[in-house]
């Protein structure tokens, strides 16, 4: 089994309140496309913390995490737009995504679109809650 972790920084999502962050979870259907390899990703997990931190977890034959900040999207309040720049890691994932978290788990849904720093390959990710 492969096993790839990319660390990158988001900008652009929704601010909880003061002291609260959102978590969530959603098993589902997704692709996650490295290069001309495609994985089925079977689960996310994404947390927003009150500090505009990001962590993004993609479960897969392969696992990748990553990490950033967030902002909110103006459209809704659980909308987020995702700015991915490479942050203070060698490696690192330059692109940009959205995030929609709903109440309920099969209202996640998230697009992620990049590059590798480290291998200059095109990421892909399109998930969808169920």
């Amino acid at each position: 089994m492969l096993v790839l972790s990319i660390f990158v920084t988001f900008g652009a999502a929704k601010v909880p309140q003061d002291g609260q962050y959102r978590l969530a979870h959603a098993n589902g259907d997704g692709k996650l496309k490295v290069g001309q390899e495609q994985f089925k990703i079977g689960s996310v997990v994404v947390k927003l913390l009150d500090d505009r931190k990001a962590e993004i977890t993609l479960v897969s034959d392969i696992t990748v995490f990553v990490t950033g900040t967030w902002s909110q999207n103006g459209e809704s309040q659980d909308s987020f737009d995702l700015q991915l720049t490479g942050g203070a890691s060698p490696g690192g994932l330059d692109g940009s995504g959205s995030v929609t978290l709903g109440k309920d788990p099969k209202d996640l849904r998230l697009t992620l679109k990049g590059k590798s720093r480290t291998t200059k390959k095109n990421i892909e990710v399109q998930f969808v809650g169920k």
